[in-house]
């Protein structure tokens, strides 16, 4: 499969054509837009994303919110099983960042770094 390349959120191109991702990096793009996304904000998928309610305030609880991030990831059918989670928390600018390390339906590993999701 194949899609758009996106950086921050932007479609991108070179010298004047649309840059395309497969195999590994898509599924990982698509996982980090997950991340990205609040549970029932697309709706042709009210299943993907995540609760942003379980990373709001001061009382984080890392184990929710990475059984959380688990589940999210696992809706995306090419996500066998997730391995690691981890969070760089930035109380001062009250942000988040997120890194994954999953194993693809194919037994590739599909990894991804500094996901932000904002804490508000």
């Amino acid at each position: 499969m194949q899609s758009l390349k996106l950086i921050d959120g932007d479609i991108q191109f070179e010298n004047g054509d649309l840059l395309l991702v497969e195999g590994t990096e898509e599924v990982a793009q698509c996982c980090a837009i997950t991340l990205g996304t609040r549970t029932g904000e697309w709706f042709l998928n009210p299943e993907v994303g995540i609760d942003f309610d379980m990373f709001l305030g001061k009382d984080f609880h890392e184990e929710a919110a990475r059984d959380e991030l688990i589940r999210a990831l696992l809706t995306d059918e090419r996500i066998e099983s997730v391995e690691d989670v981890t969070f760089e928390i930035n109380r001062q600018e009250r942000t988040m960042s997120v890194s994954f390390v999953a194993t693809g339906t194919n037994g590739e590993i599909v990894q991804q770094e500094g996901v932000d999701i904002g804490v508000g």
